[in-house]
């Protein structure tokens, strides 16, 4: 039986078993409610779920209140639209179900897969392209092709991809390549040598600093990875902390990070050279939330943090 989610918190895990209740005839037990940590945790003791699809932040609070015999049945947990956070493989690992956690990468206009993990296997990156899939890494700019292990834009092709949106006032979101259509996503990383993508972040989550482009999806990466060693606690639910920034023309760029934990500018930015950041990379303010806030797929509401808490 797999374990879904439905609307209106509509997510990489409620797309995924649409789509394998179509195709494949899986029994399917939908719950309401993704945030209910502990009721999901309870149905999957109850149905025997062997397959678990959702997002990370959603995912963590399934896996906090249940224990081995709660997930004894559970053979594959599927997971997208955000980045998997460490402490989530720790999670899984921790009740007996290590290499069950499958990451992928897809996007609703790719319908919504592009790459996946294999399951049982190391998690490298997001995975490799599923069948049919074309992936290729270009300059964000000049759209020209980059060579193998080259960070830039990802472009991908497929018969899974959409033909356009309807509204003519959207700007396309294709570019064509050597007489080929390829579809835009956003997002920047490279292609090792074994064929996985390797994120490094959306384009509109990187700031220019000193004429470095900065990533703060990698700021928040490296601040999770030492949090347990800083003695800053891990959030039982939801997000534990979120970089956000704010550029000004002839300023410096203004980086905040939000956390559910309390800490200073100070203790940040040394975590920050510790973890191989240039001095160039500074947060500006720290900001204690009792909740990080969320949107509806899990993934964290950037725009609320700016728009409230930013000035």
């Amino acid at each position: 039986i797999l374990l879904g989610m439905l609307p209106p918190f509509h997510s990489f895990g409620f797309s995924i078993t649409g789509i394998m209740s179509l195709l494949a005839g899986l029994r399917i037990f939908y719950f309401p409610d993704p945030t209910d940590g502990a009721k999901m945790a309870a149905l999957v003791k109850e149905w025997d779920i062997s397959v678990i699809c959702g997002a990370p932040t959603f995912l963590k609070g399934i896996f906090k209140a249940g224990d081995a015999e709660t997930f004894k049945k559970l053979r594959i947990c599927g997971t997208g639209a955000e980045k998997a956070p460490p402490e989530l493989f720790a999670l899984v690992d921790q009740i007996g179900k290590e290499g069950v956690l499958v990451e992928g990468y897809g996007i609703t206009e790719c319908a919504p897969i592009l790459t996946f993990n294999t399951p049982g296997q190391p998690t490298i990156g997001v995975g490799k392209p599923v069948t049919g899939v074309e992936l290729m890494i270009v300059h964000p700019e000049s759209y020209d092709p980059l060579k193998q292990g080259e960070s830039g834009l990802l472009l991908a092709k497929g018969p899974n991809i959409f033909a356009g949106y309807i509204n003519p006032d959207v700007l396309s979101p294709f570019v064509k390549i050597n007489h080929d259509k390829w579809y835009k996503t956003g997002d920047l990383g490279h292609i090792d040598e074994e064929g996985n993508f390797i994120i490094s972040g959306r384009q509109k989550r990187f700031i220019k600093v000193g004429g470095e482009m900065v990533s703060l999806s990698a700021i928040e990466d490296a601040l999770l990875k030492a949090a347990s060693k800083k003695g800053w606690p891990i959030a039982e639910e939801g997000p534990t902390l979120a970089i956000c920034a704010k550029e000004k023309p002839g300023e410096k760029p203004k980086i905040t990070l939000f956390g559910k934990f309390s800490t200073t500018a100070d203790e940040v930015n040394t975590v920050l050279r510790e973890s191989g950041f240039t001095n160039l990379v500074k947060v500006t303010e720290t900001k204690q939330l009792d909740i990080i806030p969320v949107m509806g797929t899990g993934k964290i509401n950037y725009r609320e943090l700016e728009s409230k808490h930013m000035s």
